[in-house]
């Protein structure tokens, strides 16, 4: 018989360890040649909320940049809906070829603990960090009549008024109102939560003085700041801003765990290849040192991460999710 076969034409035991020495050989050889070829086609960047927001404008400037680096168009589709949930879902049921990635931002974070089961998708598990790709501080603002002049005298007369003191959000559950909770937890004192339908509405009633304090971003606020219709009492970054260089910290202010600011990071499917996430990430901090994301971001009242490589993301998340589950729950918040 011929070599490998025994007298009764059936494949040795030799024969069968050579067969699948052979198979493993070409998988090793064939799974890296994969991950080189990797992008051959457009990449999708899915952004869960409508177009024209702050997100949506940070997916296209680093989608620019990231289509030049990787050699191929990148794409930005819209899936708004349900707080984030759909786009997000969409996303986590993507084949993990790095073809379709998701900018997610604090919602991300956030809507596990406020609907739990009810999350289509696993947040913590579902997805893989490729890069923190943008933060932006929130401030703490004062309406026009309201007399305290610093986070010291907030306090104050929150603790000789308790229930008293009105402070305004973009609706319950949003970042602003976690922010409010958040606050009082860590001065104990209780003020009055007032939810609106989003932040600059809430922003035009402190203006108005129907509401004593609110947190917003920059950018919602920033007429009114500029037209000294509203003041800053503090703002949530670890230093000063460049625009706002005589608002203190919350850290200045004797409230280190108010130093929680708004992010935007790419993620992929979990069970992506590792050759290809450190091919995104090796991309992305390429797109993150250039001058044109700076740029782009000064309008939205973004900045460029210190650390942007999936490490600092994945520390960004774990620190958020823990940080969250315990305001939700510490607080009572449930939203149907």
């Amino acid at each position: 018989m011929g070599a490998g076969f025994n007298q009764n034409g059936s494949i040795t035991m030799n024969k069968w360890k050579n067969l699948w020495r052979d198979l493993i050989t070409v998988a090793c050889i064939a799974v890296p040649a994969l991950a080189a070829a990797y992008p051959d086609k457009p990449v999708k960047i899915v952004v869960p909320y409508s177009a024209g927001g702050s997100s949506d404008l940070i997916a296209r400037a680093i989608g620019e940049q990231l289509g030049a680096q990787l050699g191929q168009p990148v794409v930005v589709e819209n899936r708004a809906g349900a707080g984030s949930m759909i786009g997000t879902a969409y996303v986590s049921g993507e084949a993990p070829d790095g073809y379709t990635l998701l900018l997610a931002d604090v919602p991300f974070t956030i809507v596990p603990a406020l609907y739990g089961d009810r999350v289509k998708y696993d947040a913590r598990k579902g997805f893989t960090p490729i890069a923190l790709v943008g933060l932006s501080p929130m401030y703490l603002f004062a309406g026009p009549g309201y007399p305290g002049k610093t986070v010291a005298d907030l306090v104050a007369d929150a603790k000789a008024r308790p229930g008293v003191v009105a402070i305004g959000s973009g609706g319950n559950g949003s970042l602003t109102h976690l922010l409010a909770e958040l606050f009082m937890m860590n001065t104990q004192t209780r003020l009055v939560h007032v939810p609106y339908k989003s932040a600059a509405a809430s922003v035009s009633d402190l203006a108005g003085g129907q509401i004593d304090i609110s947190f917003s971003s920059m950018p919602s606020a920033a007429a009114l700041f500029q037209a000294g219709k509203i003041r800053p009492l503090a703002v949530s970054a670890p230093r000063r801003q460049a625009d706002t260089p005589d608002v203190p910290t919350f850290q200045e202010s004797g409230l280190p765990n108010l130093t929680v600011q708004s992010w935007w990071g790419l993620l992929a499917p979990a069970g992506t290849p590792r050759d290809i996430v450190d091919k995104l990430e090796s991309a992305m901090g390429k797109v993150m040192q250039s001058p044109a994301i700076g740029k782009r971001y000064a309008g939205i009242g973004a900045s460029v991460p210190d650390a942007s490589d999936a490490q600092a993301l994945q520390a960004l998340l774990s620190a958020d999710f823990q940080r969250w589950q315990d305001v939700v729950s510490r607080a009572g918040i449930h939203l149907e």
